[in-house]
């Protein structure tokens, strides 16, 4: 099989699950468990060995983004707020959604759709594992949990990095003058740090889209795990991708519809997520950890023993 670059981290398979001795203690250890519960020492023993990064991915997304970035962009919106819009061609294209449409989860169904595959997807990570404790071909739920939190943590680092740079009027109705966003606005700078904004109510952070950020880095996840979590064909595989990226364009327009954001700001979304994907993949962590069977087969056989 052809190694496609986007697809770079795959599953790396050491020598020693082929040694005749480890072979025997993991068979050993195996009678003692059933696939499911082997499966998740593996993950265990995945997550003891990355669990710093996915506390710094955790801080920076929960913390960093929903805390200080974006409560730093509000507070750093000039006051009193732009009466309009910019000129923006795609505001001129596609035709406003009314209030009443816009304040229910209409704008926001196609991302709640793909999430929803994900999280399929990361339960079928745990099915059907008949090759537990052998060269099994399912991706681990740390290893992706950590590639897609450490993309999206990445990906909003830069986004406040860009939107805190240069602070342009609001696209959304509440932003502008007669929303009066002052209600939502932190009072103070040091309210910035510890407040949690509403991403529903908050300004400023326009440039570029983290709802699309996130959208399309699922989307990714899903092209490059899906085809061995699911066991589907590499066709079929490709039609899901089609699919939530079919619904990842709706969920653009509907962006733009309700005013959320400006055109540039879906554009740069678009380019920018995969080009970081590809380049955390290909330079940053171009492979997933494997478990060490060996080990796992030692503590369970020790734990046996006692």
């Amino acid at each position: 099989m052809e190694e496609n670059s986007l697809n770079a981290p795959l599953l790396e398979i050491s020598l020693d699950y082929y040694d005749e001795d480890n072979g025997s203690l993991i068979s050993d250890a195996l009678s003692h468990h059933t696939s499911l519960s082997w499966r998740l020492r593996e993950e265990w023993f995945l997550f003891k060995a990355q669990w710093h990064w996915l506390c710094i991915n955790a801080l920076v997304l929960i913390y960093g983004t929903m805390c200080v970035f974006l409560n730093l962009a509000f507070y750093r919106m000039e006051i009193p707020v732009a009466v309009k819009r910019l000129k923006d061609v795609g505001h001129e294209i596609i035709p406003k959604l009314t209030l009443d449409v816009e304040s229910t989860q209409l704008v926001d169904l196609p991302m709640n759709l793909i999430i929803l595959s994900l999280a399929v997807m990361m339960v079928f990570l745990f099915v059907n594992n008949s090759t537990a404790g052998k060269r099994n071909p399912k991706p681990h739920f740390v290893n992706v949990v950590r590639r897609g939190s450490s993309v999206v943590a990445i990906g909003h680092s830069l986004r406040a990095c860009t939107y805190l740079s240069t602070s342009v009027p609001g696209s959304s109705d509440h932003c502008l003058a007669g929303g009066n966003p002052e209600r939502f606005r932190p009072s103070s700078l040091a309210e910035c740090f510890y407040s949690i904004a509403n991403p529903y109510h908050n300004c400023g952070d326009l440039m570029f889209s983290g709802h699309l950020l996130f959208t399309i880095t699922v989307v990714l996840i899903i092209n490059q795990y899906g085809e061995s979590s699911f066991w589907i064909s590499h066709r079929q595989n490709n039609w899901v991708v089609g699919v939530l990226t079919a619904f990842t364009l709706i969920q653009t327009l509907l962006i733009l519809a309700a005013r959320h954001h400006y055109t540039s700001d879906v554009v740069v979304a678009w380019y920018f997520t995969p080009l970081l994907w590809y380049y955390y993949n290909t330079v940053i962590h171009p492979r997933d950890l494997k478990p060490d069977l060996s080990q796992i087969a030692r503590d369970v056989i020790g734990q046996v023993d006692l």
